[in-house]
């Protein structure tokens, strides 16, 4: 999934069939489980394309689409194996005792930092970077990152 206005539209459809209690398959029922993870998107998600921006969720500025794509990412991720230092990181952190939810974004938080910051440097994203990056992480210091 990218941050494209395909990826747009996917999602507000996504919305918008989960709000009519449609099934779905494949990424558009992993993007309706992230969807259920953060309720708090609810009531964004009516607001159509505008959800796509920027707005005050309990007291911090999140774009609800873009949280959601970089959770598809690093779930994907972890699902795959295809970068198995990912959920080598995710498994690592629930051991020391972090909640599911909360080991995924303290990769989400850390894939999202080093992939915006390479992007608006015109880079190419570093894998090594991001495998560096997640081995250090731990609960201990997740909570910064998030």
């Amino acid at each position: 999934m990218q941050f494209d206005k395909d990826s747009q539209v996917r999602v507000l459809q996504v919305a918008a069939g989960r709000e009519d209690g449609k099934d779905f398959e494949e990424l558009d029922a992993r993007i309706a489980h992230i969807m259920d993870m953060h309720p708090e998107f609810d009531e964004i998600w009516k607001q159509g394309e505008l959800a796509t921006h920027p707005q005050e969720i309990g007291g911090q500025i999140v774009n609800p689409f873009v949280h959601t794509v970089l959770h598809v990412i690093v779930d994907k991720q972890i699902l795959t194996g295809q970068l198995e230092f990912v959920e080598e990181t995710y498994q690592r952190l629930k051991g020391q005792g972090m909640e599911d939810h909360d080991a995924l974004h303290a990769v989400i938080a850390v894939y999202a930092e080093l992939y915006f910051s390479t992007f608006r440097q015109g880079k190419q994203f570093d894998t090594l970077d991001y495998q560096s990056r997640l081995a250090y992480l731990s609960y201990e210091n997740a909570d910064s990152e998030d």
